[in-house]
Parts: C-alpha cells; sequence; structure tokens
C-alpha cells in the first residue's frame, strides 16, 4: 500500500495563513509535484478533517477552492479524485515543487485584488526584509 502524502503535514496556527489555504497549498503542492497522479482518491473531507484536527467545513472550502481550479473532481458517492490538469500555468513535467508553490502564491495575490506591480513589490520588501533579520 502507498504511503498517504498528507501523513507529515500539519497545519501551523501560527503562521498568519488561513487553516483552508494552508490545506488547499498542501494539496496543490502534492498533485502538482506527483505524490498525488491523476486519478488518484484524496481522503474524505470528513477523514482529512479528524486527521487534521480541524472542522470539517474548513477541509470542505478548501476542497471546493481545489475542484473550482480544476485539481480535483468529486464524484457523488465515490470520491474525490485527482483531475486531468489541462492548464496549470506551465508543463507539469517541467514545473518545480517550487514553482507551484510561486504559482499559488500569485494565485492568492490575485484573489485579493494585488497586481504584477503590487505583487513584485511585496515580494521584493520580504526579500529585503529576511536580510536584515
Amino acid at each position: 500500500m502507498t504511503p498517504n502524502p498528507l501523513t507529515e503535514f500539519e497545519i501551523d496556527q501560527n503562521s498568519g495563513i488561513p487553516t483552508w489555504i494552508q490545506v488547499k497549498n498542501r494539496l496543490s503542492y502534492l498533485i502538482g509535484s506527483g505524490a498525488y497522479q491523476e486519478g488518484d482518491q484524496l481522503p474524505t473531507v470528513r477523514a482529512l478533517a479528524i486527521d487534521l484536527d480541524i472542522s470539517y467545513n474548513t477541509v470542505n472550502r478548501a476542497y471546493q477552492d481545489l475542484e473550482r481550479e480544476g485539481y480535483i473532481s468529486t464524484r457523488r458517492g465515490r470520491g474525490t479524485f485527482v483531475s486531468q490538469r489541462k492548464e496549470c500555468g506551465a508543463d507539469r513535467r517541467t514545473t518545480t515543487p517550487v514553482e507551484l508553490v510561486i504559482d499559488d502564491m500569485i494565485r492568492a495575490c490575485m484573489n485579493e485584488g494585488l497586481d504584477d506591480d503590487d505583487i513584485l513589490a511585496m515580494v521584493g520588501a520580504r526579500l529585503n526584509y529576511r536580510k536584515y533579520a
């Protein structure tokens, strides 16, 4: 039996990132990196909520967002499965895990209404902050 890629995932309550986004980002990373392949079944919302000790609604929100973005599909009565990705920004075979995280960050920034210049300014500011921290 293949090990569950989510076994070592823990929610960081001190990160300032909403829990549902942490779940969504982790799952999109696992899908993009190949830990979950097309057609693989994901844990049920209820099972993942219990494993992570978080609300059912939190996991459900992450799953809904992943489904809306085309990462997963839910088949009533059968479960939730990794979808075939037709568009992923870059070719999946050449996308690194770091690029997937960056893609998710850009998507989250755009969802908050930031434009390209705002995103670049924020990243630059964070890089400068880390140099002197």
